[in-house]
C-alpha cells in the first residue's frame, strides 16, 4: 500500500518497507500496538539520496505527535491490565 504525504519538497509517494518477517507494512495494518521506526519508511520515486533523507526526517517529525499517543495509550492499557488482575 502506497502512501502520499505533502512536504516541503512536494507531494510525496512513500510506505512501509515491505522486507522483514514481519515486514512493517504487514505490522503496520494487523498489529495492534506497533510502533514504528524511522527505518521502516521507503520513500518512492527517483529522488537524490539527500532529498530522500530529508523527505524522511520531515515525515517522521510529522509522526511523533501520532507515535506518542500510540505509546500514552498502550502504557495506559498496560496499567490497566495490570490493575485489574
Amino acid at each position: 500500500m502506497n502512501l502520499y504525504a505533502n512536504t516541503e519538497h512536494g507531494q510525496i509517494e512513500w510506505r512501509w518497507k515491505a522486507t522483514g518477517d514481519p515486514s512493517p507494512a504487514y505490522k503496520s495494518l494487523n498489529y495492534q500496538w506497533w510502533i514504528p521506526n524511522k527505518s521502516d519508511i521507503e520513500i518512492l520515486g527517483a529522488i537524490d539520496k539527500d532529498t530522500k533523507q530529508e523527505i524522511k526526517n520531515e515525515l517522521w517529525d510529522d509522526m511523533q505527535e501520532h507515535i506518542q499517543y500510540t505509546k500514552d495509550l498502550y502504557k495506559m492499557h498496560k496499567q490497566n491490565k495490570k490493575g485489574s488482575n
